[in-house]
């Protein structure tokens, strides 16, 4: 049970971070049309590197309070991922 739950909560993480951050570089009303994206792509794949290695952590360690205090650490870095990726861009 643990096992499809750590692999479930993942995939799902996975996937609204990656639809999530694509909807900011395909929106239809850009902020700034000469904006480029690599910094944000590059900070969405990181971010989904971070998660599989999480995954396989979780399945090697199997323990609660680890995938609780990962996954928590998963939501709140997807949080600050843009303020992260305007301050290396350079935009306020």
């Amino acid at each position: 049970m643990f096992k499809i739950v750590v692999i479930f909560i993942h995939v799902l993480i996975f996937l609204l971070a990656t639809v999530i951050g694509l909807g900011g570089v395909y929106n239809p009303a850009p902020p700034d049309p000469s904006r480029t994206f690599e910094v944000w792509f590059t900070a969405i794949a990181i971010f989904n590197t971070l998660v599989i290695i999480s995954i396989f952590v979780q399945l090697k360690l199997k323990k609660v309070w680890v995938f609780s205090i990962t996954v928590l650490g998963l939501v709140v870095l997807f949080y600050f991922l843009p303020h992260l990726v305007f301050y290396i861009e350079g935009i306020s």
